[in-house]
């Protein structure tokens, strides 16, 4: 379960009036941090000694990025009042106290065990055992949590009816605990300053607050490992100049939140672990100075990705690691450009893989320089290289041709500057040397020597290859490798690919793969392999109409992609990835006008045995209820209406067999909103839709809709 709106690619409202302003000034990027201070400010993050220089980092930070006039509003563009308060927020006071309150006695009752519940519930999820936000989540039987509008409710699926419900904020999302029979819901305050978390008893027919926990910001994410919830929230430094505090003082003391030693943005990331039982109170926190994008967490670990931006408005990437277990700050790094979605991070084999977009016509990206780890004289990767893909074949042959030796080399672009990405550094205060070897683009290699000079505030001194950035015409896509041991040291990255100017549409890792869609006027698909992590390769790739901005591996050397097709409408396409070298498309299957499993993985229903469903949307063309007559001329009015204007939304049942999408059925119901959600039945499927759940059998007949 995801985020609201995408929920898996939403806007972070109120973060974009820190965001679109960051652009404006330089950015040092953060290397490593530990536990103790010393060890953090020598690798270039340090906490700070006061809320006073708390403080007077966000009034240099804001004047920087916003100019003067910091007094009437805070640095995500809420008003602020003359006393310092924030108009549209709580009072200090219950900023600064996290609210708390419990119900009288435990009042749940006990859900399906683990092993059930996980058997039950078919969420879709990034990290296997790691549950997501979501609109909706399955109880025991044909029982089910449902987010609509703004009310949580129980809804008896085979019954089709509600149970119970409560109000919960707009933009709400839930996740259930079964071990604890409890549910959490986060969500923003209704004004949108605030982030609200509750715990609600799930009866059999009853939803009882046990709890709930405030903090002022907007959410960035929140993932559930068994018992503990883990959220992230960003805040700007808030308050008349002078008295800049985010998260209005806690619950991170100011003297341990930590900043890089360079300027950064006036924004900071909380990260809190919250109990399932007891007082709901954050059992350990974090906070660093940067704004939150994206979260991957593992049964170990969470990593959080801050965007930065270089003087010229290029991006680069930084990513800190905390451990899960008591949130400390065991190590950060940088990659190049932006990342897409939640699934562009992914911790394998003590590794993490972070596939990035750069930005174009050239030159170096982001911020500082970025150093590969120095691991010793480098050999270049032998990489079997593309050459440019023809279109798929309708017969389903492949679009894909390799050369037998690596296109020439282009002449090196004096005006265009290398990138370096970072790993150790070494204390010292001398200028460094070296040699690198590096990979320019996708489809040429070259051998170059690189004399790069660089203090920093701390005299630590990054050393290792350095790695060019794009030119102006090369693609703008990669994969970086990331060793999560101490800093976060790039180890190897894939070769820039996509065609120049193509941005990543689509990215999912599988274990030593990965697949990348890019899109701008080719579509093609990637393979990556990933196995040796210090030199990752593009293996193959193929090209096709449309793109496909959802990938979902469904075993046995297929990948099933989804996205607009050459008409414009949602489309099913089945990948042969069997020979990494030659992907090839071998089936097509037009689902219908739109579907929100393009853009959120969990409306993806994974029925076993090769077989999924997914909601889709059909937007009749409006008719009329009368004809009107031949030549009758423009002015002639005859008061036709319109008919039936209702949306039709559908539910495809399709089976991956071998080389074959097949259609296995498909269900209609009428809806005034478009379908979100489909959850299969003990005799059909429930569609969710705005605030309404539509019932149909396994036989098509549609039956009740229920207002929730």
């Amino acid at each position: 379960m995801d985020h609201a709106l995408n929920p898996g690619n939403r806007p972070r409202k109120g973060l974009a009036y820190a965001l679109g302003a960051l652009a404006l000034f330089a950015v040092v990027v953060a290397a490593a941090v530990v536990a103790t201070p010393e060890q953090a400010e020598a690798a270039g993050l340090a906490p700070f000694t006061s809320c006073r220089e708390l403080s007077d980092w966000g009034d240099e930070a804001a004047q920087q990025t916003f100019g003067g006039g910091m007094e009437e509003f805070d640095t995500v563009g809420r008003a602020i009042e003359g006393d310092g308060s924030v108009s549209t927020a709580a009072t200090a006071s219950e900023l600064r106290t996290p609210a708390t309150t419990m119900a009288s006695g435990a009042g749940a009752e006990a859900g399906a065990p683990a092993s059930e519940q996980q058997a039950a519930d078919a969420t879709n999820v990034v990290v296997e055992g790691v549950d997501e936000l979501d609109v909706v989540d399955h109880l025991e039987g044909d029982r089910v949590l449902v987010i609509a509008g703004q009310k949580l409710a129980i809804v008896d699926l085979g019954d089709a009816k509600v149970l119970a419900t409560r109000p919960v904020p707009y933009g709400a999302q839930i996740t259930f605990d079964a071990e604890a029979g409890r549910a959490w819901v986060v969500s923003p305050s209704e004004d949108g300053t605030d982030v609200r978390v509750s715990r609600v008893d799930v009866g059999s027919s009853s939803l009882e607050e046990a709890g709930s926990w405030g903090t002022p910001g907007t959410l960035v994410d929140a993932r559930r490992v068994g018992g503990e919830l883990h959220v992230v929230a960003s805040d700007g430094f808030v308050g008349p100049t002078g008295q800049r505090v985010p998260f209005a003082g806690g619950p991170v003391p100011c003297d341990e939140v930590l900043h890089p030693t360079g300027p950064s943005d006036p924004t900071a990331s909380l990260l809190v672990t919250l109990p399932v039982t007891g007082e709901l109170t954050p059992e350990h926190a974090t906070e660093v100075v940067g704004s939150g994008q994206f979260v991957h967490v593992t049964d170990a670990a969470a990593y959080l990705a801050t965007p930065q931006w270089n003087t010229d408005g290029r991006s680069s990437t930084t990513i800190h690691r905390f451990d899960l277990a008591t949130l400390e700050h065991t190590g950060s790094g940088s990659v190049p450009g932006s990342l897409l979605n939640d699934f562009s991070m992914s911790e394998d084999g003590g590794h993490l893989r972070v596939a990035v977009t750069a930005d174009g016509s050239g030159g170096t990206i982001g911020g500082p320089p970025i150093v590969m780890e120095d691991t010793g004289p480098q050999v270049e990767p032998e990489l079997v290289e593309p050459t440019r893909s023809v279109p798929v074949g309708t017969d389903g042959s492949p679009g894909v041709t390799f050369a037998e030796e690596p296109a020439a080399e282009p002449a090196p672009d004096p005006t265009v500057p290398d990138t370096t990405i970072p790993g150790k550094t070494t204390t010292t205060s001398e200028a460094t040397t070296s040699t690198a070897t590096s990979t320019s683009t996708s489809t040429s290699t070259s051998t170059s020597t690189t004399t790069s000079t660089s203090t920093t505030t701390s005299t630590s001194q990054p050393t290792g290859v350095t790695i060019p950035g794009p030119g102006p015409d090369d693609p703008l896509n990669k994969v970086v490798v990331l060793d999560t041991v101490g800093d976060l040291d790039v180890v190897g990255s894939t070769p820039w690919f996509g065609h120049p100017g193509e941005r990543l549409e689509g990215i999912r890792f599988d274990g030593d793969t990965a697949y990348a869609v890019t899109f701008l006027q080719t579509d093609p698909f990637y393979v990556l392999d990933l196995s040796d992590p210090v030199a990752p390769k593009v293996a193959g790739e193929v090209q096709l109409p449309g793109f496909s901005a959802y990938l979902h591996p469904v075993g046995g050397g297929r990948v099933v992609g989804f996205g607009p097709g050459a008409s414009g409408r949602v489309e099913a396409k089945l990948f042969d990835v069997s020979n990494p070298a030659a992907p090839k498309v071998v089936d097509e299957l037009v689902l219908g006008d739109e579907s929100p499993v393009v853009s959120d993985h969990h409306a993806f229903v994974d029925l076993g045995d090769g077989r999924f469903a997914v909601p889709v949307t059909t937007w009749n063309a409006m008719t009329t209820d009368c004809a009107i007559p031949p030549d009758s001329g423009p002015a002639v009015d005859y008061g036709c209406a319109p008919s039936d204007t209702s949306i039709e939304s559908q539910v495809v049942e399709v089976d991956v067999d071998g080389a074959q999408l097949r259609e296995l059925d498909r269900t209609s119901v009428r809806m005034s909103e478009p379908v979100s959600r489909v959850l299969p039945t003990e005799g059909g499927w429930a569609l969710l839709g705005g605030t309404s759940m539509a019932f149909a059998d396994d036989e098509g007949h549609a039956g009740p809709v229920v207002t929730i």
